[in-house]
């Protein structure tokens, strides 16, 4: 079958990663792949799509994905893409495939009834913030069409008519939500590869529901970039938080995906809390009776660094934390062998209430002079470590050196450094502040279902705010 493949892809910083660089030599197995970029690639990039054989067409950073699409089918016009069997959309936000693509287009192919086809679906849900009713769609992520559909007047009329999004927001409703209903109310047959209707009662959304499941037991040969750094609150609203964390244990298990090239990529352009909270980098340390590793041998070094004061029981758990870890360095520093991206490890935050809002307030006080100078996005969520005035750093993940570090925000701008160069910031714990956390967790869920809880809880901060 002859293919078209437009191939959408944005980078701030004009890099085509290698999550991207795999997608696109897949896809040109089975077609010709046009890469469209919104904004300016780096000279180095530009090369490689050269050289891959892919056409390319950089365009003003405007319209999103449905921009790119648009001006690359618009530039090529009617009567080129007469001459394919299928054109396939597909955009960067997907990462793969971790299996070959052989069975899906051959199951595909033989679906010769479809007008257009697509990957996965979204099931109808109702939401305020794209429209209202939302109905069920293929996620334009990849969307295939056949010569009835891009032959047709209807085809042309629905993107030369389309207006630009200004927003995310936008785009999704007057494109992703819309082809589908809009083209099927015409009498175009559509229908997805990845079946899932048996659990529309359960997940909207199974794609970044439950991905394990449709790349282990449904042949789905691609995932959401973004399962890795979703808004973490979205995601306990929908699921039980392990999406991703299963996710990339099966790719890491299981396929030949380079997944931790994948990680290095979104550290230098997604906050580092957002990627922490999704993937659990929180480990595990207890003190055992063999001999413990030397960080000096692993290449890393402690450093030590002056907390802000705060209060006394906090300045108390602070101090008892950064002690007691004392005891556990060796076996921290075992976690560096295990974790190849580890850049920076420390002791967890004190379960004590008063050290994580001392925290908070001192990120957010030490927020406008980080952003000035930090190399990646930072958020308002603080980083997940260093803590407690205690760390142990990785000297690989600074390859020009490990900078002065004698204040929280020193420690604060090392993490950043170090995610920059591609390596994360984690904190560490016992086994018994893990199951403290969790009850204290299941304490406040309680409590939270109560509202003359709440209430007297409210009343007591309050007041405590007010003494102050």
């Amino acid at each position: 079958m002859k293919r078209l493949v437009i191939y959408f892809h944005y980078d701030p910083a004009g890099r085509i990663d290698t999550a991207c660089r795999v997608a696109v030599q897949a896809m040109q197995k089975y077609a010709r792949v046009i890469f469209v970029t919104n904004g300016t690639l780096n000279p180095a990039d530009r090369v490689w799509v050269r050289q891959s054989g892919a056409g390319r067409i950089e365009r003003e950073n405007t319209g999103f994905d449905v921009g790119a699409y648009r001006e690359a089918l618009l530039s090529l016009g009617r009567e080129e893409l007469a001459g394919y069997e299928e054109v396939i959309l597909m955009n960067y936000t997907l990462a793969g495939p971790v299996c070959t693509l052989e069975p899906m287009l051959a199951a595909m192919d033989a679906r010769r009834e479809l007008d257009f086809w697509g990957l996965t679906r979204h099931y109808a849900m109702k939401s305020a913030r794209f429209g209202g009713n939302v109905l069920e769609h293929i996620q334009s992520h990849f969307l295939a069409l056949r010569p009835r559909l891009f032959n047709s007047e209807d085809f042309w009329r629905y993107w030369q008519e389309m207006k630009l999004p200004e927003s995310y927001e936008q785009s999704v409703i007057c494109h992703e939500t819309r082809f589908t209903p809009y083209f099927a109310a015409k009498g175009y047959v559509w229908d997805t590869y990845v079946q899932t209707d048996d659990m529309k009662d359960v997940f909207v959304n199974p794609i970044m529901a439950c991905p394990r499941e449709l790349l282990q037991n449904r042949g789905c040969p691609f995932f959401k970039r973004r399962s890795l750094f979703t808004p973490y609150a979205d995601e306990l609203r929908r699921t039980d938080g392990m999406a991703a964390r299963e996710l990339c244990g099966y790719i890491q298990s299981e396929t030949d995906f380079p997944l931790d090239l994948l990680v290095v990529s979104l550290l230098k352009t997604q906050p580092l809390a957002a990627l922490a909270q999704n993937l659990h980098w929180r480990y595990l340390v207890e003190k055992r009776h063999t001999a413990p590793a030397d960080p000096a041998a692993l290449g890393l070094k402690l450093i030590r660094y002056e907390l802000p004061a705060a209060d006394p029981v906090t300045d108390w758990y602070n101090q008892q934390a950064a002690a007691e870890a004392d005891a556990l360095l060796g076996e921290a520093a075992a976690w560096f062998e295990k974790e190849p991206l580890l850049g920076i490890l420390s002791p967890s935050v004190p379960l004590y209430a008063g050290c994580t809002s001392a925290r908070r307030a001192q990120w957010l006080a030490a927020l406008p002079a980080l952003r000035e100078k930090a190399p990646v996005p930072v958020d308002e969520a603080p980083l997940p470590a260093p803590n407690c005035g205690w760390m142990l750093v990785r000297e690989s993940a600074f390859p020009d050196g490990i900078p002065e570090c004698k204040t929280q925000l020193d420690a604060w701008r090392l993490a950043l450094t170090a995610q920059e160069n591609g390596a994360y910031a984690a904190p560490f714990e016992t086994a018994a502040q893990a199951v403290a956390r969790a009850d204290i967790l299941n304490a406040y869920e309680t409590a939270a279902a109560r509202p003359a809880d709440v209430a007297k809880q409210l009343g007591r901060l309050i007041k405590h705010r007010l003494q102050k």
